[in-house]
């Protein structure tokens, strides 16, 4: 039906006359109009993640390609269209970085080949070199040279041209030190004989590209180096980090000229606005993971503008208002937008939970009550938190602090079941008063929580590889089936619409319990199996099919013999969550790529029975 959400920032280009950026995102381009903001296009064209893009220098043409499409593809600008597609062979499928260099189109593929395509037709005219492990690369503006960070610390110049290694720099790798630091970020000056490097040791590197010499060292940020961009007279560096934090250099004297703080999340893109007449000439544009773009002045320190872009990351939890008008989206930040599902458009988004990270996240499946355990400023996890989200009210937690919590919420009757170090504990919501506390063994930071539909039974794992745990809450006894013993660990749990069938699911295979059934009847093995390291798995609302994650895709298992009966497509990282609406017409999908996909149901399953 819809996406939600524009995917997590990967790169940033602006156009030579500086009045079009152009963002590439896990699930696609975007390009923004700078003088407003608005966004003039969107090419998604067939969905998978952006990592490079490049703008040619008339500024006519764009080019972008990433991971999961196995396309690059061509734009003219001025009519916001596409000129054409080079098809990449199975064994190429990625490009991590592109550069435009006269006529040709130069692409770097993730297994370090290079190739050179005709801009005019699309052809591949020829290919060479073969880099060796790589975990970040950049060109220069020119398109004659690039370099990569490699997986030893050390730093490859190569002439882009040619296809040949030039040099290879000592990059961020130490004496006596006992393992590889690994390179995040690289940029070129302006003119290419600059190339500074930025990495997991905190700290900003100068080279010299004529001599090879190391120029300087920059130290001064607390987190890793995520972004680096140099200023258009090659006078000044920006460098963004892991800590949400900026600083701008000023290259003569080497000293921090500006700090600049605002992002709530890791810096992902940083680059300069081109010198031109619009009020943000000469500015730094910088884009998070917290979703949003924004527009500095390094001078004065003062932020500009801020492009509130949807652009954000990790969908960790989706829940349905009650009457189904609206959408809760709860992401990897903590903050969680509220969504209405007749204008699709964001209405209302709630801050109070915001963390550089969160530990856990869950929404009631009313979406009326939110939870949250984060990290703020790199620290130690904070203790869980709950709040109403229309009101902001926040409700008294009975757990033992420290320690990662596992969370969910139960359909009726206002509880949450959680985690600490003596075990589980149930309680209502609003009265922090206890209902229940079960006496297990503390869940892992992968275990799962979850109440069947009435609210009368609960499951639970210990961690994303073990058997099941089931309570009767109403009786407070233990009604674990039995198990096999030669059942291989489940690694994730769901309640049928009616609550007397348990599913687990692995890449070892799907079991069902019939909890109403006698003991010998009560266990089924379904030939259906899960893949991926954090599956999802959940009911349709007439029980009669499993939905399972596999990673970036879904399958649909036919609860009966296991078949599998459909698969939906469209995410490009992980699939997170999967919840259906209440009156059961809307299947929500949320995933590591930052958007929400919304399914409609019946069509789907009409799709199925035809392909029978």
């Amino acid at each position: 039906i819809a996406r939600l959400g524009k995917g997590g920032i990967n790169i940033m280009r602006f156009s030579p006359d500086g009045t079009r950026l152009a963002v590439g995102t896990d699930v696609g381009v975007w390009l923004y109009d700078v003088p407003d903001g608005k966004e003039t296009a969107r090419h998604i064209g067939q969905i998978g993640q952006v990592q490079a893009l490049a703008i040619s220098q008339d500024g006519n043409l764009l080019a972008s390609g990433g991971t999961g499409n196995g396309i690059i593809q061509l734009w003219d600008l001025d009519t916001d269209s596409k000129l054409s597609s080079i098809r990449l062979t199975p064994i190429q499928d990625s490009v991590v970085a592109l550069a435009f260099y006269g006529t040709t189109l130069i692409s770097l593929d993730r297994r370090g080949q290079i190739f050179y395509w005709k801009v005019e037709t699309a052809d591949k005219m020829s290919e060479s070199g073969k880099v060796e492990q790589f975990d970040a690369v950049t060109f220069s503006e020119d398109g004659k040279q690039f370099a990569v960070g490699a997986n030893d610390s050390k730093i490859h110049l190569w002439d882009a041209t040619a296809g040949r290694l030039k040099r290879t720099l000592s990059g961020h790798a130490a004496l006596f030190r006992k393992q590889d630091i690994e390179i995040h970020a690289l940029a070129f000056s302006p003119d290419g004989r600059i190339l500074v490097s930025g990495s997991e040791d905190k700290t900003v590197r100068l080279w010299d590209t004529q001599n090879y010499n190391k120029l300087a060292t920059l130290r001064g940020h607390k987190g890793r180096i995520t972004a680096l961009a140099f200023s258009n007279d090659g006078k000044t560096l920006a460098s963004g980090d892991a800590s949400r934090f900026i600083k701008v250099w000023d290259l003569e004297t080497k000293k921090v000229k500006a700090s600049l703080t605002g992002h709530k999340n890791t810096i992902n893109a940083l680059t300069f606005t081109p010198e031109s007449s619009s009020r943000f000439s000469g500015c730094l544009v910088s884009g998070s993971d917290d979703g949003t773009i924004r527009f500095w002045n390094t001078d004065t320190e003062e932020e500009l503008t801020t492009l509130n872009t949807e652009h954000n990351e990790w969908v960790k939890s989706v829940a349905f208002s009650e009457n189904d008008t609206t959408l809760a989206i709860a992401f990897l930040n903590g903050t969680v937008e509220i969504w209405s599902l007749m204008s699709l458009k964001e209405i209302r988004t709630f801050t109070d939970g915001h963390s550089d990270a969160t530990w856990t996240t869950a929404l009631s499946p009313d979406a009326k009550y939110f939870a949250s355990q984060g990290s703020i400023n790199g620290g130690d996890e904070e203790n869980l938190r709950v709040w109403e989200i229309a009101t902001g009210t926040e409700f008294p937690v009975p757990l033992k602090p420290h320690g990662p919590k596992i969370t969910s919420f139960s359909s009726d009757r206002n509880l949450i079941a959680s985690n600490d170090w003596q075990g589980i504990r149930i309680w209502q919501v609003e009265t922090g008063i206890e209902l229940f506390h079960f006496n297990t063994k503390s869940l892992l930071s992968r275990g799962q929580l979850i109440f069947s539909p009435d609210g009368k039974r609960f499951a639970a794992l210990r961690s994303a590889n073990s058997k099941p745990q089931v309570w009767d809450i109403v009786t407070q006894t233990d009604i674990t089936p039995p198990t096999p013993p030669d059942m291989a660990p489940a690694q994730v749990v769901a309640f049928s619409p009616d609550g007397f069938t348990l599913a687990t699911g692995s890449l070892h295979g799907i079991n069902l319990w019939n909890l109403k059934a006698d003991k010998e009847d009560a266990h089924t093995n379904l030939p259906g199996k899960l893949w991926g390291s954090k599956p999802v798995l959940t009911f349709s609302p007439d029980g009669s099919i499993l939905i399972g994650s596999e990673g970036i895709s879904l399958n649909m298992f036919d609860v009966h013999n296991g078949d599998v009966i459909g698969n939906l497509t469209g995410h490009t990282e992980p699939i997170e969550t999967i919840v259906f609406s209440h009156n059961g017409e809307t299947l929500a999908t949320g995933s590591m790529d930052g958007t929400v996909l919304l399914w409609d149901w019946e069509k789907i399953i009409s799709k199925a029975k035809e392909n029978k």
